[in-house]
């Protein structure tokens, strides 16, 4: 109930097409009883010699009466208006629930998209992409039936059911009773059949959800898939996942074949005690054939919006289990909670520094008692071997973790008082993994700027030595490069993202392996591009290639979570302490 009330608060942005909806609604099943009702005194006219001679009651209370000649013409065009209504308000309601559906999945796709953006990034190292991108497109499709094609049909056939109720109690209560003594005996199946419905759509969601992890990776990493001639095994894979995710829709289907005989079933029973009580009746001359005429027309119509809230119950249930997914991800924390009193960060005036920092990944620590001070306008190296904690300490400065224990200070101020998007506007990364964005080579350089000069987007290409091959491009700075950057060399991927870097011009400067992955070749371009980049900016820089770091104003060893050593590259050679060990294990083999 939790789950369905909190759908049905994404419904007020719609209220006014919500109330021509119900509207129509109520059009129709008015519609509908209106139908039924006519049926009675039709068959009396059309089939009763003492109707044609003497004329007929349309309406079986003898409410008033109508001539023959008149009926002739009246019956007929009752029938066309009624159809005609019945018709339009079926329109009207199919459309603007419709528009209300489609708006509300609209907004909660939105919503979902721009909360899975402000979750930390340890959110992401525990849950796939393509579980991700499954929640934005197969859950949310999914719960559009609910906010539209189920809540119209609930409201329409509820409504149906009530007037048509009214009808059939009208003509007569006696048969009315008999007819609902299948009602009570639908409730428990009902409640069956949407409990399994809920489980089965909950594994099919989740099958759903891991099938699109796996192609995700498979295609993303293709070569890799070819190189090793995996791609039995990556099938492999998938087919298992998709066996499950068939077996999951069989349980659906199972269960909606055994919904609908179920409930005719049940109809049945029903419908065999009103045809006996009432021929009953009809033998001891208590109840007119057409008043049985039109009272089986509406029992007819009575169940068949039963049936359908019967079968809209097990589609609830599907958006309900979709509903349940798509809320556990809003109803995670966003990234930084709004902190009062936070304040916007300008620039760096004086320094960055580790105060007492510790971090603790798990039930390990990762980090412990980083005490430093960083000046404005130093280069830091930070060097380590695998693991000792160099890509966490710099992921600690645009808050992608928060420090466990101690704070991060820009110029004394610390950084959680901060706002996070001034704080990260003061940081640029230049990473190993280079990502780049399927669009123009000036929208990647420009990331983030919607002015976009020209200019200023050339400049950063040029200092990134990345203006001559752009040149070379079918389009120039117009040319799309592919998702990835995938129609671009290594080399010139990561001079593009350190054209990004420059264009953004921050004091700040993160550079996590920049060019261990780099061809000699490709890495003096990069080199020469980084050392533009670094001018003036306070740097942090990581690097397994420890030639790149000789020339940092400090470099310190990270080992067992603290800092083993600091100092400049020959002071640290001299001491023959762990700098010393791994700069001659790269070089002295």
């Amino acid at each position: 109930m939790n789950t369905y009330s909190r759908i049905l608060k994404l419904l007020p942005p719609y209220k006014f097409q919500f109330a021509l909806a119900f509207v129509c609604m109520v059009g129709f099943a008015l519609s509908n009883g209106a139908m039924a009702y006519l049926i009675g005194p039709v068959m009396k006219f059309l089939f009763s010699n003492e109707a044609a001679a003497n004329g007929i009651t349309i309406i079986p209370f003898d409410l008033y009466t109508v001539p023959k000649e008149k009926m002739l013409v009246g019956i007929p065009l009752a029938i066309l208006v009624v159809a005609v209504v019945k018709g339009l308000s079926s329109y009207g309601q199919s459309f603007f629930m419709g528009y209300v559906g489609q708006g509300v999945v609209r907004d909660i796709r939105k919503k979902l998209y721009e909360h899975i953006l402000s979750l930390p990034v340890s959110y992401f190292t525990t849950n796939p992409t393509g579980v991700l991108i499954s929640r934005l497109t197969n859950d949310v499709n999914l719960l559009q039936t609910t906010t539209s094609e189920a809540i119209a049909t609930i409201l329409k056939q509820s409504l149906t059911i009530v007037v048509l109720a009214g009808v059939v109690i009208s003509l007569d209560w006696k048969l009315a009773l008999a007819a609902s003594i299948a009602l009570p005996l639908s409730v428990y199946p009902m409640r069956k059949l949407g409990k399994r419905m809920k489980k089965a759509s909950t594994s099919t969601q989740v099958t759903m959800g891991t099938m699109t992890a796996l192609l995700h990776e498979a295609i993303a990493g293709v070569r890799i898939v070819k190189a090793f001639c995996m791609e039995g095994y990556e099938s492999a894979r998938f087919q298992l996942e998709n066996e499950k995710y068939t077996r999951n829709q069989l349980r659906t289907i199972k269960i909606r074949s055994l919904s609908s005989p179920l409930m005719e079933t049940l109809g049945a029973v029903g419908f065999a005690v009103t045809i006996w009580f009432a021929a009953y009746r009809i033998s001891q001359g208590t109840l007119k054939p057409e008043t049985f005429i039109s009272f089986f027309a509406s029992v007819i119509m009575f169940y068949q919006p039963i049936k359908s809230l019967n079968g809209v119950n097990l589609n609830i249930q599907q958006g309900l289990a979709a509903a349940t997914r798509i809320f556990e991800v809003l109803d995670k924390a966003a990234e930084v909670e709004k902190k009062d009193g936070a304040f916007a960060v300008l620039g760096i005036d004086d320094s960055v520094e580790f105060r007492k920092v510790s971090f603790k990944y798990g039930g390990n620590w990762v980090l412990k008692d980083i005490d430093l001070k960083v000046k404005k306008g130093e280069v830091l190296a930070i060097v380590g071997s695998s693991g000792a904690g160099k890509t966490t300490f710099v992921n600690l400065i645009p808050r992608f973790y928060d420090a466990t224990d101690g704070s991060i200070l820009f110029d004394g101020k610390d950084i959680r008082d901060l706002t996070l998007n001034s704080l990260r506007l003061q940081i640029a990364i230049v990473s190993q993994q280079v990502i780049l964005f399927n669009d123009t080579v000036k929208r990647n350089i420009a990331y983030g700027d919607p002015e976009m000069s020209e200019e200023e987007i050339t400049k950063a290409a040029h200092a990134a030595n990345a203006h001559d091959f752009i040149s070379r491009l079918p389009n120039g700075y117009d040319t799309v490069i592919g998702e990835g950057g995938v129609r671009l060399s290594g080399g010139e991927r990561q001079r593009l993202s350190i054209a990004r870097a420059i264009f953004k011009n921050a004091p700040i400067l993160i550079l996590d392996e920049a060019t261990s992955s780099l061809d000699t070749e490709s890495e003096h371009e990069v080199q020469k591009a980084i050392a533009n980049l670094m001018e003036g900016k306070t740097t942090f820089v990581i690097a397994h290639r420890l030639s790149t770091v000789r020339n940092a104003d400090r470099i310190i060893v990270l080992a067992n979570g603290g800092i083993r050593e600091m100092g400049r590259h020959d002071e640290l050679m001299s001491h023959n302490g762990e700098y010393s060990r791994l700069y001659s294990m790269q070089f002295n083999g």
